[in-house]
């Protein structure tokens, strides 16, 4: 049997090695969602669909920057015995909250709005609002900002700090309960019901991201939600799994969408813009097909 010393320094041991691994991939995360940020913002001509993306990249680096940062300040105090600046924990804390939370907000979008294009292909591809995209993508960024700036505001003016719990709610309720029945029902639309749905990269994509996402976010939603009511679950042991998990939840996408989209008869050289625009542009030719395709019959 293990001895109670060696009981008592193994999760120490464990969050300092998870702690490495994280440091020493964040590089990863950086490049992968910087690449996906400039060349969706600057290079490739935007549509509906890579608004999404594009805002998905920035709170996904935001998710990294943030973890990165509270496991640097852990590892420091670790190694040099000193206490950081209060602020700073409390600021990177809230950034990681608030891109988070983003981060979930986007994919349950991406998630309805996959839904409305395979259940309703018609409508999605030729009446949908031109600026429903950035609008809604808008909402999200100013919903969530307002949100933890009262998060942070009201416990000053009214002693009340449980809006972090009802931001959490909707996170694991909410979101994940949006991104489980979207992903379910594509599942069931194009494998069991119309297994003959034309099936292309970018579906398959979206079924991974939102997959992973459902996979490595819900111990950190878990955690935060539960906790008050689980004190265990209060143990920096279960909140270094929950932000690896999350950690590789935003590392991953960029890696989804260069494998997925790459050629099967491609080399390895082939260039990471022309991997993303044949991608994200795919739906888009589909769409002026069916346009043509109505013009036509009109």
């Amino acid at each position: 049997f293990p001895s109670p010393l060696w009981c008592a320094v193994l999760p120490s041991v464990v969050i300092f090695l998870t702690t490495i691994m994280a440091l020493s991939t964040s590089l990863l995360g950086f490049v992968g969602n910087g690449i996906v940020f400039w060349l969706l913002g600057f290079c490739i001509k935007r549509n509906p669909f890579t608004t999404y993306v594009l805002n998905l990249a920035i709170a996904d680096f935001g998710v990294v920057t943030a973890i990165v940062a509270i496991n640097t300040i852990w590892l420091a105090q670790l190694l040099t015995y000193v206490d950081m600046h209060h602020f700073s924990i409390i600021f990177f804390n809230t950034l990681f909250r608030f891109m988070f939370s983003t981060s979930q907000c986007l994919l349950s979008l991406i998630s309805i709005d996959r839904c409305v294009c395979v259940f309703f292909p018609f409508w999605h591809r030729c009446h949908r609002p031109p600026y429903l995209s950035p609008t809604l993508c808008a909402v999200i960024w100013i919903f969530n900002f307002l949100f933890l700036f009262s998060d942070i505001v009201l416990p000053i003016i009214i002693q009340n700090d449980n809006l972090s719990y009802y931001l959490f709610f909707l996170n694991t309720v909410v979101c994940t309960s949006l991104m489980t029945i979207c992903t379910v029902a594509l599942l069931i639309k194009i494998c069991i019901i119309s297994p003959q749905y034309k099936r292309g990269k970018l579906l398959t994509v979206i079924l991974l991201t939102l997959l992973f996402f459902l996979f490595f976010t819900f111990p950190m939603n878990a955690i935060q939600y539960f906790s008050d009511d689980v004190p265990l679950l209060n143990d920096p042991y279960y909140y270094e799994y929950a932000f690896l998990g999350a950690y590789i939840n935003s590392t991953v996408n960029p890696l989804i969408y260069f494998l997925i989209g790459k050629e099967k008869r491609d080399r390895s050289g082939e260039k990471v813009k022309k991997i993303l625009a044949r991608l994200f542009t795919e739906n888009e030719n589909d769409t002026e097909e069916m346009k043509t395709s109505v013009q036509t019959q009109l």
